[in-house]
């Protein structure tokens, strides 16, 4: 559970990454808990740095040894954590699941600061064993993940087992890119540097991955779909008790968040629906209604005054429905040029990205990532001028309280979370 001494977006390093183990491994034998959903989901090739501490360089492809098989680790956020975009769904992807993405290597690390430092940087792609070498390593069809079957990896003469990893690009990420190229192109910003990880990042609602988000009586036999006990197990778990999502939301504060799934916008305005100050939407309308008006969300009011709140965008599934988005990309791209001439989003010439959201935050000094690339234009919530790793506890907690009033003084629904549900229409495909 929280630890008061600690920022938020440090916090929620040290919480998330042991949640699934601990809620697998240590709860009571007599029920399995209902979190334990995502295991039924098979085992992956993963792998570990092979120095010890967080890289000295930004990146996720650094020297690595295999580790063998293993469940795969709850997410936090990836990117910057004061990206003024955040792009939302309700759990993350699996890649390893599909049979031409086998070779997909995940991160198994054991040190909190190699955690956070790849999940600052994993932008547009994940990793893979190259498939020379996958192959090369015994890899074939028969390698399912539910197979147990290890890579044949030879050791060294110290017994590391060395794997040479690549960029395994994701359409849903390079998507994101190609967002934040045009909206530099188009508003004339020619020296820009948006980056996914920079100027906009992604979460999502539930931490454990799985390859989609489906009930067992979906009627597809090949997947691993969850009980109505276990889908509310799990929502229940993460997001309304131990509020991994909503702790990260509103330390982020990010001006416009990007949601594109049917799924992940009923569940999203269902648990936030007393929040929309424009728009109104409901959980039962279809995204053809939702994105055609403008939806805002307020985070709060500050004691200055200041009310902070957010444009919300909604779009198809990038891979899941691509023809519906095709016909929605653009306006998609209207909306967030409409936000950059309204000035929600704005250029730092100085940094070559956006600004960033209103709210302090520590999370690379603290965890050894690197120093704050934006830190001088980071205006905390509290009425402290700046906030750095080094300031007094009392600061950090004061900033911490004020983001803990946002968020409780309305409360998110607490339902029974019915509507998190997935389309037939909806389902992620690589």
């Amino acid at each position: 559970m929280p630890d008061p001494r600690l920022p938020t977006e440090v916090e929620l390093v040290y919480e998330v990454m042991p949640c699934n183990a601990m809620r697998t491994a240590q709860e009571p034998i007599q029920a399995p808990h209902p979190c334990s959903y995502f295991r039924k989901w098979g085992t992956y090739h993963s792998y570990d740095y092979l120095e010890d501490g967080p890289p000295p360089q930004p990146g996720i492809v650094h020297d690595s040894i295999y580790v063998g098989r293993a469940p795969l680790v709850p997410e936090v956020l990836s990117g910057c954590r004061k990206a003024p975009l955040l792009a939302l769904g309700i759990n993350p992807n699996l890649p390893g699941w599909w049979p031409r993405s086998r070779g997909s290597l995940n991160p198994l690390f054991d040190d909190y600061k190699q955690y956070a430092h790849y999940f600052r940087y994993r932008a547009v792609a994940k990793l893979e064993v190259p498939p020379q070498d996958y192959a090369a390593f015994g890899g074939s069809p028969a390698d399912t993940p539910f197979s147990r079957f290890e890579l044949n990896v030879p050791p060294d003469s110290q017994g590391r087992r060395l794997i040479p990893a690549r960029m395994q690009p994701q359409k849903m990420y390079q998507t994101y890119q190609w967002f934040l190229d045009e909206l530099g192109a188009q508003k004339g910003w020619s020296n820009h540097r948006l980056a996914l990880g920079e100027d906009l990042a992604y979460g999502n609602m539930v931490a454990c991955p799985s390859a989609k988000w489906v009930l067992a009586s979906s009627g597809d036999p090949d997947l691993p779909g969850m009980t109505p006990e276990e889908r509310l197990g799990i929502v229940q778990e993460c997001f309304h008790l131990r509020k991994h999502f909503l702790r990260q939301l509103f330390q982020t504060l990010p001006s416009i968040i990007l949601i594109f799934s049917q799924a992940t916008a009923a569940a999203f305005i269902d648990e936030l629906q007393d929040r929309f100050v424009a728009g109104s939407p409901s959980p039962q309308e279809p995204l053809e209604e939702l994105r055609r008006r403008t939806v805002r969300l307020e985070y709060g009011v500050l004691g200055d005054g200041t009310a902070l709140q957010a444009r919300i965008i909604f779009s198809p599934h990038i891979t899941g429905a691509p023809e519906q988005f095709a016909t929605a990309r653009q306006e998609v791209l209207r909306q967030l040029l409409e936000e950059a001439d309204a000035g929600a989003l704005a250029y730092n010439p100085q940094t070559r990205h956006l600004r960033r959201a209103r709210g302090g935050c520590v999370f690379c000094p603290m965890l050894a990532i690197g120093p704050c690339d934006y830190a001088d234009e980071l205006q905390p919530l509290s009425a402290a001028p700046q906030l750095t790793a080094e300031s007094p506890i009392s600061l950090l907690m004061t900033e911490k309280a004020v983001q803990g009033e946002l968020y409780v003084s309305q409360p998110v629904k607490g339902g029974a979370g019915e509507v998190w549900m997935l389309d037939d229409a909806d389902r992620f495909s690589p």
